[in-house]
């Protein structure tokens, strides 16, 4: 049998290791799922720190033991209007929208073929600083829509041509079923080829001096 070429070899590795580390972290894990709800459940009420919106509206991030044990990644926005009976519950999934896309940046990260691991740890940990707060972002785009006018209960008021990006943007990049790991791929590649051209530039500089 003939040996690998070395960049087969070298493809070969990449998809071995980033195999492990993404499938390492999507399998089923008991109690990840429930301590990562409870955790963003947390940080949005943090954030939410109590404060009533346009006519009352209450807003409260919900991990009840009952969803947990049924939906262990859902997280559940409370609504609550004072002048209407009841409370709105919209279910968000964390780990589709969330985790699994930080999982497989975290794989991409890990096993990108860069000259150190003091390299990959630069990716992944500028990689993570960007792609958490833009993932964040586009899980809440559909919220805004709903609170800001186009669901049952309004929070607050936003124009209709936001709630018109904002639909078209969390379409074109959430909805559709695999495009929420089209950002990681995306940002891993910039990172990565930025950070070589970089080398590069230094070796380069190194070598005339």
């Amino acid at each position: 049998m003939r040996p690998l070429a070395p960049k087969t070899r070298l493809v070969a590795q990449f998809l071995f290791a980033f195999g492990c580390v993404f499938g390492g972290l999507a399998l089923p894990s008991p109690g990840i799922g429930p301590a990562y709800a409870r955790a963003h459940a947390a940080l949005g009420n943090a954030l939410l720190d109590d404060e009533v919106f346009e006519g009352g509206v209450a807003l409260r991030f919900l991990t009840p033991s009952v969803d947990l044990a049924e939906h262990p990644w859902q997280l559940t926005l409370e609504v609550r209007d004072p002048g209407k009976p009841g409370a709105v519950l919209v279910p968000i999934d964390l780990r589709t929208l969330l985790f699994l896309p930080i999982a497989a940046f975290i794989g991409l990260a890990v096993a990108a073929p860069l000259d150190s691991a003091r390299s990959n740890a630069r990716v992944l940990g500028l990689g993570l600083l960007i792609l958490t707060p833009a993932l964040l972002l586009l899980t809440a785009l559909p919220l805004f829509c709903f609170l800001g006018g186009d669901g049952p209960v309004r929070a607050f008021r936003l124009p209709l041509a936001a709630r018109v990006v904002f639909q078209i943007i969390y379409r074109a990049m959430v909805a559709p079923p695999g495009m929420m790991y089209a950002l990681p791929l995306l940002l891993w590649w910039v990172l990565v080829a930025r950070l070589k051209r970089a080398k590069v530039t230094v070796d380069s500089t190194t070598t005339a001096g």
